[in-house]
């Protein structure tokens, strides 16, 4: 009898138990469709359908917090029939820190008490959401395997749904965050997925021609790209969406109203919205290229030589003038050049210089105009140059400006005019100058002093005779003949102003001190010649020039400065040959002077004549200080 009592309850359990499992699998699908669903979670239902599988009296949801700011569990829960407790979360709350008091670090289900199933909602990442708990009313028994089962399936799906929200938020505010950005950059940005435009930012819109997104976005790329690059530019596409690396490439454009513009492309594959897709940064160039074509025809049509220097290292601008010089000429390159630059350099056309070494050209870059271009700060304009040809000197006006970035000299830009003819025709003209004014003391000398010398002779015998009858008219016979050996004096210190005898036969710095005794015995000036010694000059055209300019700066002290002090100095300075004439008079404006003066417009001809440079150092009122300097070796006989 007992044996026919038994078998219908164990058969009743078997059938009690296969029930719960159904109501568990069931539970299970209808908890993991509400969690991929893509609307928010309704956290109520789904403690609803636990409930409801397990026969519950409850069923808890405590969040954590997720922040630093918020401190309290926040709690969702599903009860059968209203709790007898009133506060029955404060008591759960208490529960839950007794059993945990450290955030949970693994997801298994714990049994709090004689009635509670509790499961920690932990993601594969150790992320902590909160805890899921089921509370019966009558106690737990071993029969409930199912429901633990079912607690612990529905805490690891409701982990990686709060895992997907997290990283869903994440991505949304990455992506505002990124839109924010790029609607203020001016730089257009395209996405493109599969050819066709998902997103641009307004700097992209106006790129295109477009007034609003809706108008591009959904269009193909291609139909904004000639025919003639439709293929490459899907090609690009292909490897980028293929994962490849592809450098920026360049583009031409063709915008809504069809005009063309040539754009540089910087591709790279990115997730938007969940999906990849390829990010074109564009950079519009078309006023870049036309700009370049117009340089391109303008140094291909002028007359200047124009060239670019690069360094391929910087040079700090703090660095000694020669050192600066020799990091020119180890690390400086010429970058380009037109066709006349490219002539003068000795090539017939400008690919073969380009890229040639600084110091390869040192025959026109030479260390003192280098040097002089350091010292300047980086700035020289209509600098005269003479450089040795193989059919003489050959005469240059340069300018160069030199770019400093971050107090760095990095690259030099300068243009050059060959002015040959014009010093050549100077030089000619000084040449007749000096001619006539040899020609003139020539003729005061053999005609005029003649003159005056007989005159005086003749006047001396008729004074004496005058004397010897004690002659009224004796006295002012004595005046003739006085007045006459003045003017003959007078003709002669003419002639040896003109004509220095001892540039011919003697050395220079004696031509200068009888300039400056002879100065010097003028009322109410003092004047004197200073040289270190060190200077010996054998051309006899260098002599004449330098003279003729030191003449003429003692000139113009007399007769414009109104200077009481003058000083001649002749020397010798690194590797050139300086002679400077300074006077302590009123000053005078260097640039309106070059401009007005034949005087100065002469000495600066003989100083170009010679292979010099003449400078003007001059404010009103501080005096004045003309320097002729000639670099040693520039003309022959020059030491």
């Amino acid at each position: 009898m007992l044996d026919d009592e038994t078998i219908p309850m164990k058969e009743e359990a078997l059938v009690s138990k296969e029930q719960r499992r159904v109501r568990v699998e069931h539970a299970i699908v209808e908890a993991a469709r509400l969690l991929v669903a893509p609307d928010p979670l309704d956290m109520e239902a789904l403690l609803r359908i636990l409930g409801e599988a397990t026969d519950a009296a409850s069923v808890y949801f405590v969040g954590v917090p997720q922040s630093g700011e918020a401190q309290d569990y926040s709690y969702t829960v599903w009860h059968r029939q209203q709790p007898k407790t009133p506060h029955w979360w404060q008591e759960l709350e208490a529960r839950l820190r007794k059993y945990f008091p450290t955030p949970a670090t693994q997801d298994e289900v714990h049994q709090l008490g004689e009635n509670l199933l509790v499961v920690p909602v932990l993601s594969a990442e150790d992320r902590f959401y909160g805890y899921l708990g089921v509370e019966f009313a009558d106690g737990l028994s071993e029969a409930r395997q199912e429901e633990v089962r079912l607690l612990e399936v529905l805490g690891g799906l409701l982990a990686a749904y709060f895992d997907r929200r997290a990283t869903e938020a994440a991505r949304r505010e990455s992506e505002e965050r990124w839109r924010r950005l790029v609607e203020q950059l001016p730089e257009p940005i395209l996405l493109v997925a599969r050819d066709a435009l998902v997103y641009l930012n307004p700097a992209g819109r106006r790129l295109l021609g477009a007034e609003a997104e809706e108008d591009l976005t959904g269009r193909s790329l291609l139909d904004f790209f000639s025919a003639d690059q439709y293929d490459e530019v899907a090609r690009q596409l292909r490897r980028l969406e293929a994962g490849e690396a592809v450098p920026p490439f360049e583009g031409s454009l063709i915008r809504f109203d069809g005009e063309e513009r040539i754009v540089e492309i910087t591709a790279a594959r990115v997730v938007f919205q969940g999906y990849p897709v390829v990010q074109l940064i564009l950079r519009d160039l078309t006023e870049r290229r036309r700009a370049e074509e117009r340089y391109r025809a303008f140094v291909s049509t002028i007359t200047e030589g124009i060239f670019r220097i690069e360094l391929r290292q910087p040079v700090a601008t703090t660095t000694l003038p020669d050192l600066q010089v020799e990091h020119l000429y180890q690390h400086g390159y010429l970058a380009e050049c037109n066709a006349v630059m490219a002539r003068w350099l000795g090539a017939e056309r400008p690919e073969e210089v380009a890229g040639r070494s600084l110091s390869s050209l040192r025959h026109y870059f030479r260390p003192r105009y280098l040097r002089e271009f350091v010292q300047r700060g980086y700035q020289v304009h209509g600098e005269e140059y003479a450089l040795p040809g193989k059919q003489g000197m050959r005469y240059f006006v340069v300018n160069a400006v030199g770019t400093v970035e971050r107090d760095r000299l990095v690259r030099v830009w300068g243009s050059a005019v060959e002015v040959t003819e014009r010093v050549e025709l100077e030089r000619r003209m000084v040449q007749t100058l000096e001619e006539q004014q040899q020609a003139i003391g020539r003729d005061l000398h053999d005609g005029v002093g003649q003159l005056l010398t007989s005159v005086r002779m003749l006047s001396e015998n008729l004074s004496t005779r005058l004397q010897a009858e004690q002659h009224e008219l004796a006295e002012l016979a004595q005046k003739v003949v006085r007045f006459a050996q003045e003017a003959s004096d007078g003709v002669r210190m003419i002639y040896r102003g003109l004509t220095p005898a001892q540039l011919y036969t003697e050395d220079l710095t004696l031509a200068l001190e009888e300039l400056a005794y002879n100065t010097n015995a003028l009322p109410g000036i003092r004047c004197r010649f200073e040289t270190d010694g060190q200077v010996s000059i054998d051309d006899q055209e260098v002599k004449l020039h330098l003279y003729r300019i030191a003449q003429e700066a003692v000139n113009n002290a007399l007769k414009h400065a109104r200077a009481s002090e003058i000083v001649l100095t002749l020397c010798r300075r690194d590797d050139a040959i300086e002679l400077c004439v300074a006077d302590n008079g009123c000053g005078l404006d260097p640039g309106r002077a070059r401009a007005d003066s034949l005087g100065l417009k002469t000495m600066y001809y003989r100083a170009r004549t010679i292979g010099g440079t003449l400078r003007i150092h001059s404010q009103p009122g501080e005096g004045t200080t003309i320097c002729c300097r000639i670099p040693v070796g520039e003309m022959s006989g020059t030491t």
